[in-house]
């Protein structure tokens, strides 16, 4: 009654390399409930088919140890064109004998190995001075700035979440069934169609956030406080005092890097001093008290770090000094420093 429930006829022609059935084979497959099943019939083909030359029962577990060693060390074994026609050609070449039943039992654990594959972690990285554009399963555009990474499960279709190191822009696909959710180690925004900035970087004391289109919802990752966000709203989250204040602003500018541009609009010293760090991958030290009124508004595209400080020289009122990197007693290089300070 068991086998009943099993088209043996299917499994028989799918392996040997007929179309068609591949739902079919999968569903039964990842069904844990009919591995007895299986098993069953298993059993019956090796009887069926070579019950006059064997003469008696044989243990498969030699050739199962080698099959399963091969599905988690050889990688490249399950990327060929077809995934299940390299597996039985293998086991053609260890068992001529019991290809059918054979196939069918590892198939479990070879499904098995596929749906762990399918729930796989994806990392994303764009490391110092470089910057990377790519799309998401969903269609999202991604555009990741340097020092910064987003990992995504591969069945990302499911939940539409990412987690979020260092500073990306997202132009979101709708879906108003699944809303899409960037995560960092403090906050989560949830949104269902929009263009905004993101910057979370582990060595800084805040978070920002900037709104270019569509609405997003605001929460730290205790959703003790929340905030619905506008366009053009900027959003900077203490990460020291766990509270955040919302602002208007032109945004554009928070993602202006994604272009090649180093964007000022009426910023202040520690702003410039932010943004300055992450475009050159560089350590800025503010030495002195500046007043709120000394501000920048200014449009670097493809300048060298020198160039701009010499605008910064001339404009803010500032001095500067460049300290080069350093060799550590452990062999590691220090970042460059840039020191500024009042113009006397």
């Amino acid at each position: 009654m068991a086998e009943s429930r099993i088209d043996v006829k299917k499994i028989e022609n799918f392996f040997r390399g007929k179309d068609g059935d591949f739902e079919y084979i999968k569903e039964i497959f990842c069904d844990k409930s009919r591995e007895e099943e299986l098993k069953k019939v298993l059993r019956r083909k090796w009887y069926e088919l070579f019950q006059e030359e064997i003469g008696e029962e044989k243990s498969l577990d030699h050739i199962l140890y080698k099959i399963h060693y091969r599905i988690n060390t050889d990688k490249e074994f399950f990327e060929r064109k077809s995934k299940l026609a390299g597996m039985v050609k293998w086991c053609m070449r260890i068992a001529a004998i019991m290809f059918i039943p054979l196939a069918i039992y590892s198939g479990i654990n070879f499904f098995n190995t596929l749906k762990i594959r399918e729930s796989s972690i994806v990392e994303v990285k764009a490391p110092a001075w470089t910057r990377a554009e790519f799309i998401l399963p969903d269609s999202t555009k991604v555009w990741l700035n340097n020092r910064s990474s987003i990992k995504y499960n591969t069945r990302f279709n499911n939940n539409r979440e990412v987690v979020l190191t260092g500073e990306a822009f997202f132009d979101v696909t709708r879906n108003l069934k699944k809303p899409f959710k960037v995560i960092t180690d403090e906050i989560m925004v949830t949104v269902l169609g929009t263009k905004f900035n993101i910057a979370s970087y582990h060595n800084e004391k805040a978070i920002e956030i900037a709104l270019e289109e569509g609405s997003l919802v605001f929460s730290d990752r205790d959703m003790k406080k929340t905030c619905l966000m506008k366009p053009n709203d900027f959003l900077l989250y203490n990460k020291t005092n766990k509270d955040y204040n919302i602002k208007n602003d032109e945004t554009e500018k928070y993602s202006s890097w994604k272009d090649g541009k180093l964007v000022f609009r009426n910023d202040p010293i520690d702003v410039v001093k932010n943004r300055l760090e992450r475009w050159y991958n560089i350590n800025v030290e503010i030495k002195g008290e500046f007043g709120d009124d000394l501000r920048l508004r200014a449009t670097f595209i493809d300048e060298s770090l020198e160039e701009v400080m010499k605008v910064l020289k001339r404009v803010m009122h500032i001095n500067y000094r460049i300290e080069e990197q350093k060799i550590t007693s452990g062999g590691i290089y220090t970042k460059k420093k840039i020191i500024i300070s009042k113009s006397i």
